[in-house]
């Protein structure tokens, strides 16, 4: 029996909620998706169920697909989790970021401006993006080869990290009566020199309350793995089929951590979670079938175009899917990709099938239910040793926050599995993860 907490990330996009057709539902404040109101709420809400961080996902471009048929707004996510620092207390602030399309000295400051104002609760999300609209919206044709993106990311954090250690903890000193503000021999150049980035430093702004703010990574394809197991702190994953597979990845990414030095405990494995909660099963099930019913068939062409890297737009909705790229080839989201692929080749479904069944939770682990109903299934889980928690897919804004806080929460603390209130103020505190401790590069 596991001694630990599980832990919880709210997660959220402008699409207004993780089912794609969310901003068709009636409760969705749809019309407030521009509006700090929304989010102030989503995270007040996720605040009170104690979640261990709010973490929003971005992207660089719009998918003009089904641009007409989904919203498409992408409010920048350090700003809009910058904002939040104001209105929340505790709860870690997560935000996406890529190393494609920044530079890693504008990330440090940025990363680390939030982490001082937040009191030490932010998180970075590192993607390296994956579709070539957005390399075109940075003056590129095509995005970067997979294994040349990932490369560059592991230098990219590199820097990062050495910037953010380029001052040590006791740097400041404030001192009005001898007129001296900080030591200045506790704060270095870092004098980076690599394949893709040249960095003198220091970084011009202290060491934050976290030492590093704490670093996500969610790549699930097997380079996008190894560079979690190496980098991060937290690894977001697509839910394996079983609890039995879940639990082969688990110990799979932990050994993995630990050739690399690293304590595998130091790591925290959350797969995503779509849950559909009512106070019963029968009110959950009433719920998704009304969200599915507002799926149109436009929109899971775009999906499947986007998803696959092929053009669906002259085909029916009811034909099969035509032959797909083989992985090897693709170069967006091979997680998705696989689900996707595997999915049409195993069930022989018709693009409105396959859509359908995809929008729901593409391709997260998906439960509906009553409250101790989806209790069940992620003690399931957490108590098979096959995750550290859960990144959960809020399928409406902010109604899938309430439903989750008041009916699975609850139980989940009655259960003696998940936090009745905050033990620490930092992110790290509420995930266990120890400070880091830094070690200043000579001066040259």
């Amino acid at each position: 029996m596991r001694n630990d907490h599980m832990h919880l990330g709210s997660f959220f996009t402008t699409y207004l909620g993780h089912h794609l057709a969310a901003w068709r539902y009636p409760e969705t404040k749809t019309e407030e998706v521009l509006d700090l109101s929304l989010y102030k709420e989503v995270a007040e809400l996720s605040e009170k169920g104690k979640f261990d961080m709010l973490f929003i996902a971005d992207v660089l471009a719009h998918n003009e697909e089904d641009i007409e048929y989904t919203p498409q707004i992408r409010l920048e996510g350090p700003t809009l989790m910058a904002a939040l620092t104001a209105v929340t207390n505790k709860i870690g602030l997560a935000s996406t970021l890529s190393t494609t399309y920044h530079h890693p000295y504008n990330v440090a400051r940025e990363f680390s401006t939030q982490d001082h104002l937040s009191g030490g609760r932010t998180a970075w999300n590192i993607v390296t993006s994956a579709h070539d609209n957005e390399a075109q919206n940075y003056g590129k044709s095509q995005h970067l080869d997979h294994s040349l993106r990932y490369e560059r990311c592991e230098e990219f954090v590199q820097v990062t990290k050495e910037l953010w250690n380029s001052w040590e903890d006791d740097t400041l000193l404030f001192d009005r009566e001898k007129g001296k503000f900080l030591d200045g021999s506790k704060i270095s150049p870092i004098h980076f020199e690599g394949n893709y980035y040249n960095v003198r430093g220091p970084l011009n702004i202290p060491r934050s309350p976290q030492g590093n703010p704490v670093l996500i990574s969610a790549g699930a394809s097997p380079r996008g793995q190894e560079f979690a197991a190496k980098v991060a702190d937290v690894f977001f994953t697509i839910a394996s089929s079983t609890v039995e597979e879940g639990k082969a990845f688990y110990i799979e990414m932990k050994q993995k951590v630990k050739s690399y030095g690293r304590d595998p405990n130091q790591f925290k494995i959350m797969p995503g979670v779509v849950p559909f909660v009512g106070q019963t099963q029968k009110e959950a099930e009433e719920k998704l079938e009304h969200f599915q019913e507002l799926i149109l068939p436009e929109l899971g062409i775009g999906m499947l175009s986007r998803y696959l890297g092929i053009d669906l737009i002259e085909h029916s909705p009811d034909t099969l899917l035509p032959e797909v790229p083989s992985l090897d080839q693709y170069n967006g989201e091979k997680g998705r990709f696989k689900i996707l692929s595997e999915l049409s080749r195993k069930e022989n479904l018709t693009i409105r099938q396959i859509a359908r069944l995809f929008a729901r939770g593409q391709g997260h682990l998906f439960v509906v239910g009553s409250g101790d109903q989806v209790a069940d299934k992620l003690s399931e889980w957490f108590l098979g040793e096959a995750c550290d928690g859960f990144n959960v897919k809020i399928p409406y804004l902010p109604g899938g926050v309430s439903d989750f806080v008041d009916y699975v929460t609850l139980e989940l603390q009655n259960r003696g599995l998940f936090r009745t209130d905050y033990e620490g103020t930092t992110l790290r505190d509420h995930l266990g993860l120890e400070y880091p401790n830094v070690k200043l590069k000579t001066n040259a």
